[in-house]
């Protein structure tokens, strides 16, 4: 490809609410979690600047589809969490459904789960579907650094449950893996 994408420059571009209002108009990547996964903290570390995404301790902060460009080339997307499902689930499940499932745009879905936390059947309902409509997918596996003993069995665990899958592993403080799933995304956005 002869556009270089290196993360060097990016803007927050809109938040949508309707699905009409979605991009199509330049590749994407979506991240997409539980509430207070870490979406936005992840976002924040792939383009290398803390205050590009609101984060908060609070769940359910992100109620939009929100878009941030990237190189001038493509977007990286953040999703509403699940946790904001339960409280809107059938605006939320149409809005999401269609960027999902309808969008000529969209290259992967990177799936965030709270490492301390068990995948709930919802989960691997969804890992399913994306699998079943041809959606390329990777899971990340957010907040490493938190781990006790009995976190990192049950992490192992579940692991070995997605073993067909692209898994990464990530907290702020191993800047490695941000680098790992900044090259997944390139390549995610060139190849397809």
């Amino acid at each position: 490809m002869s556009k270089t994408i290196n993360f060097s420059k990016a803007e927050f571009i809109t938040s949508v609410k309707q699905k009409e209002n979605i991009l199509v108009d330049k590749p994407c990547v979506a991240f997409l979690g539980r509430s207070n996964v870490g979406k936005s903290t992840l976002i924040n570390l792939l383009v290398r600047n803390n205050n590009l995404m609101k984060t908060s301790k609070t769940p359910g902060l992100t109620k939009l589809i929100n878009y941030v460009l990237i190189d001038n080339f493509f977007y990286l997307v953040d999703l509403p969490g699940y946790g904001y499902a339960s409280q809107a689930r059938d605006y939320f499940g149409d809005l999401i459904n269609s960027f999902i499932f309808s969008n000529s745009a969209l290259r992967k879905i990177y799936l965030l789960v709270d490492s301390r936390r068990l995948l709930m059947p919802a989960d691997i309902t969804f890992i399913e579907s994306l699998h079943n409509n041809n959606i390329s997918l990777s899971i990340v596996f957010t907040k490493i650094d938190k781990l006790n003993a009995s976190d990192r069995h049950f992490l192992n665990i579940q692991s070995e449950k997605l073993s067909d899958e692209t898994l990464f592993y990530v907290s702020s403080k191993n800047l490695s893996s941000i680098d790992k799933i900044r090259k997944d995304i390139i390549n995610s956005i060139s190849f397809n």
